[in-house]
């Protein structure tokens, strides 16, 4: 016998079905009076009850992809796993980096500090710049190797501090600035067949190249009353191929450079900060200029002369938030000076310690004696005073 009216107390109890567990509990309650889901649920409806958490109205089946949304599914599943493993070997060649630090550090052992030079008192002191760039550390030629690398860039060390010696015959030199100009190793992931062409592995140029400037930037202190670093990081620097997903600033010279600056982190008479920027500040009393290693001009890291000097006189008449008078360049392993559109300021830019490079002789149809930069400041007037390119052949 089926019954045609429902008590309130079966609704009564629906309804707390219906809030605990939902509609289909709250129908099962009913189930022996003649009364739908749909009336069930506008029941509830009216008396603004709110379904429990197993409320669970019967889904469609869903509708099969058609053969292009299958494959761009497919696509997607492929990409994000690809992009899954650049991470992972990004992750693992910083932490390798990083260990290889450490290990450096350890290996190093404790460096005393250095002896100053005796004081000079006299009036008009004038500033030393090495600018040091370029030295494809662990680079493999015909005329060149680690070997030959620590060698010239001692050699340029010796030779600075000889000519140091002849400018304080006529005024003081009390301070020096030291550009690193980048490329300081020749790194491991320029170009296809680099394993090749090199002497020694990525921990071997980071630990040498470390301990190298290292010994430059005492051979200064023991020359100079005091020494400021300013260090830009180079292409060779770049950590994978340009297509991994690492930050530019994770660069190997930007490594090196930390590892020396914390191994001479004692020495007091010098002053050496972290250059996570791409572009480097020179700042020497009232002389202002730009350290910048080269590939930041130009498509695929080439730029003429020409080009590079409209971008830096554009940077000069605004476009760069900070006055300066002249820029320093590497990257191209040239000695050259282009004057800039104000008559004041020069684009200096240096050589390399490195010789015989058959891509540049053969593709690019340039080469040059290695050679590196030297340079005299006058901090009152704020500008060069004396210029010297230093040969290390």
């Amino acid at each position: 016998m089926v019954k045609s009216k429902i008590p309130d107390g079966v609704w009564g109890a629906a309804e707390a079905e219906y809030v605990r567990a939902g509609l289909a509990a709250a129908h099962a309650v009913l189930d022996e009076y003649p009364v739908s889901r749909d009336a069930v649920h506008h029941h509830m409806a009216r008396r603004k009850l709110v379904p429990g958490v197993d409320f669970v109205e019967p889904q469609a089946a869903p509708e099969r992809d058609s053969p292009q949304v299958a494959e761009l599914r497919r696509a997607l599943a492929h990409a994000q796993r690809q992009l899954a493993k650049a991470k992972e070997r990004t992750d693992d060649l910083v932490e390798a980096c990083t260990e290889a630090a450490r290990e450096a550090v350890l290996a190093a052992g404790p460096i005393p500090p250095v002896s100053a030079p005796p004081k000079d008192v006299r009036k008009r002191p004038e500033v030393a710049l090495w600018h040091m760039t370029d030295w494809q550390g662990a680079k493999a030629t015909p005329s060149y190797d680690s070997e030959v690398m620590r060698e010239r860039v001692m050699r340029f060390c010796d030779k600075a501090r000889r000519i140091t010696e002849i400018q304080r015959a006529d005024h003081p030199v009390r301070h020096c600035v030291i550009a690193f100009g980048g490329d300081m190793g020749e790194g491991l992931f320029n170009f296809p067949g680099q394993a090749f062409e090199i002497d020694s592995t990525i921990f071997a140029q980071y630990v040498n190249v470390s301990r190298l400037e290292v010994d430059v930037v005492r051979a200064a202190l023991a020359t100079y009353e005091t020494v400021e670093v300013v260090a830009e990081w180079g292409n060779h620097g770049r950590i994978g191929s340009k297509r991994d997903a690492v930050p530019r600033s994770d660069n190997i010279d930007r490594m090196t450079y930390e590892l020396s600056r914390q191994l001479l982190a004692g020495e007091k008479r010098l002053k050496w900060e972290d250059c996570p920027e791409d572009v480097q500040r020179i700042e020497a009393g009232n002389y202002r200029a730009l350290l910048m290693h080269g590939d930041e001009v130009g498509r695929n890291g080439f730029a003429s002369p020409s080009t590079i000097v409209q971008h830096v006189n554009r940077w000069r008449s605004g476009a760069y938030p900070w006055a300066f008078r002249d820029v320093y360049v590497g990257h191209y392993h040239q000695t050259q000076q282009w004057g800039m559109a104000n008559g004041e300021g020069n684009v200096f830019m240096t050589g390399s310690t490195e010789s015989d490079n058959r891509y540049a002789g053969t593709m690019l149809a340039s080469s040059a004696r290695p050679s590196q930069r030297l340079h005299f400041v006058d901090p009152d007037a704020g500008r060069v005073t004396a210029m010297y390119q230093v040969w290390l052949d």
